[in-house]
């Protein structure tokens, strides 16, 4: 007998195909429970993955948060002590009463930036007298704005309770400073922890001693005006042109390459540019209108420092005078890691204009101007024709406070938000602090405290 094996396979896959495993409906039924298992095994993952990357985004999202409300308690805490600075040093009643109306305003800002911070009242009373501080900061400046538009004078009293408050807030707001280089998410309580965290620290004002001063940028440096840009003209340039002039600036044996970048508009429109030159790769943009730099930047900022202040103020002085922009005096610098940033005023007839006022950045080991930002002289810069001061400089400083120990004197133009005004600026210190006031040289009235 001849066994056939094939026959016998064939004859077992009939007998069961008959059963239905092997049928064709048998097959489609497995492969729809494959395909639903993968279906659903798909479904699975793309719902870990949404909820992971929405865990996310919230995280993000309240970090962010946090960090704005922060921000802005610091922006609101600096803001109170330089007009608290500004109120000291005020001998007009009505800009008296504006400065203590947005101290107590600024100071309520900063009280609700503090109370979205995530920190445990119960892990000292730092928080809760820092929450005190800025609470009766804007209760008793509201209150004293109310006395004074009933007519009342201020009290010798009432001046060293806000030079006690100055210097407290003074203290925080170093304090602030000190910790704002560490990692933002070191600043919160973490869940569970018996630690203060550095934002806690940092308004416990025992913990201060000496602090840096606050530095701000200069007289006058976000003063702009409305309109029409007065330095440009009427002539269209072209970006082949634009291109050109940027090159010309930094100079052409310094350039290696150039790439287009995002052009601005507004009120000064502007070709940009990306420039590949020996002192690394800076951005410049050239105005559509007269072809004019208005800023340049470079792409990284920090260097050795070998050079002093007053030699990168020379080579500043002497770039500016080569590319044109007439005679200028250097009014404020700042330093950062090796680059320094100075500005400068035009100079007509002896009178500092302000309105007028050009930013050089200089590398600190080289001397090399990497960045310039001209966009107030540009829409600010004219010939004018000054009067004659109808004050003299005499009856000017007897319009300062005699808390104001005076150092320099001289005339200037400042801007206003209503045109711009001829002016005494007067320098001295109070307390340990530089001021500048600024006594209009008509009515004698004080303009600005800086």
């Amino acid at each position: 007998m001849t066994y056939n094996h094939a026959n016998d396979k064939a004859t077992w896959h009939k007998r069961h195909k008959d059963r239905g495993m092997f049928s064709d409906s048998g097959r489609g039924r497995v492969r729809g429970w494959v395909i639903a298992f993968f279906l659903l095994l798909a479904a699975t993952l793309s719902l870990i993955i949404w909820q992971t990357l929405r865990a996310e985004k919230l995280k993000r999202q309240l970090e962010a948060a946090r960090q704005q409300a922060f921000f802005s308690m610091i922006d609101g805490l600096q803001a109170v002590e330089l007009n608290l600075s500004k109120f000291m040093v005020s001998a007009t009643p009505s800009e008296s009463a504006l400065l203590l109306s947005r101290i107590s305003m600024q100071a309520g800002e900063a009280q609700s930036s503090l109370a979205q911070l995530p920190l445990d009242p119960y892990q000292g009373e730092t928080i809760q007298s820092t929450m005190k501080f800025v609470n009766q900061l804007s209760d008793y400046a509201r209150t004293l704005t109310a006395a004074a538009a009933a007519g009342k004078t201020y009290s010798d009293q009432d001046m060293q309770s806000l030079a006690a408050l100055l210097a407290h807030c003074s203290v925080i707001n170093a304090q602030l400073q000190e910790m704002m280089a560490q990692i933002p998410s070191g600043w919160w309580i973490a869940e569970g922890s018996t630690t203060q965290a550095p934002l806690v620290s940092a308004m416990d004002t025992e913990n201060a001693s000496e602090y840096p001063s606050l530095i701000y940028d200069g007289p006058f440096s976000d003063g702009r005006y409305g309109g029409a840009a007065k330095a440009l003209g009427d002539v269209d340039v072209s970006a082949e042109d634009a291109e050109r002039r940027a090159i010309t600036f930094v100079g052409q044996d310094k350039v290696r390459g150039v790439e287009r970048s995002a052009d601005t508009t507004g009120a000064v429109a502007s070709y940009g540019f990306i420039l590949d030159t020996t002192d690394g790769r800076l951005y410049v943009h050239v105005t559509q209108k007269g072809g004019q730099i208005l800023w340049m930047m470079p792409e990284q900022g920090q260097y050795a420092q070998t050079l002093s202040i007053p030699d990168c103020m020379q080579k500043a002085k002497d770039f500016l005078t080569l590319h044109g922009y007439g005679e200028m005096e250097s009014s404020y610098f700042q330093q950062y890691e090796g680059l320094a940033v100075i500005n400068f005023a035009c100079v007509e007839n002896g009178v500092l204009l302000y309105p007028d006022l050009v930013k050089v950045q200089i590398r600190m080991d080289t001397g090399a101007v990497v960045g310039l930002e001209a966009n107030n002289y540009l829409m600010n810069h004219y010939d004018r024709t000054l009067a004659e001061p109808v004050l003299t400089v005499a009856q000017a400083r007897d319009m300062v406070s005699d808390r104001l120990s005076v150092t320099s004197e001289r005339l200037c133009v400042i801007p206003l938000p209503a045109g711009e005004r001829l002016a005494y600026e007067f320098v001295g210190t109070w307390s340990g602090s530089e001021f500048l006031i600024y006594i209009d040289a008509e009515t004698g009235k004080e303009l600005q405290i800086l």
